[in-house]
């Protein structure tokens, strides 16, 4: 099927205070440690980047509004 993504790789970048949490089920590529200012106070924490496979699964438009997969969809 064109335009399918199986077998590919996105890149996530963010921002968290416990970088363990956030980084246990992924693989990662860059973590810098990073203070940023948050309405006037000063947070220590970290810059992320991640590495994840895309959704290999084709879902059709039919599936994803209607039916039970919408009470399945962490999303």
């Amino acid at each position: 099927m064109e335009g399918e993504e199986k077998g590919m790789t996105r890149q996530h970048t963010f921002f968290c205070v416990n970088k363990e949490r956030h980084t246990s089920a992924s693989k990662v590529i860059e973590a810098q440690p990073k203070e940023i200012t948050i309405f006037g106070q000063k947070v220590q924490g970290w810059i992320v980047t991640t590495e994840e496979p895309v959704i290999d699964k084709i879902i059709d438009l039919d599936e994803s509004t209607q039916g039970e997969v919408l009470h399945h969809d962490p999303e």
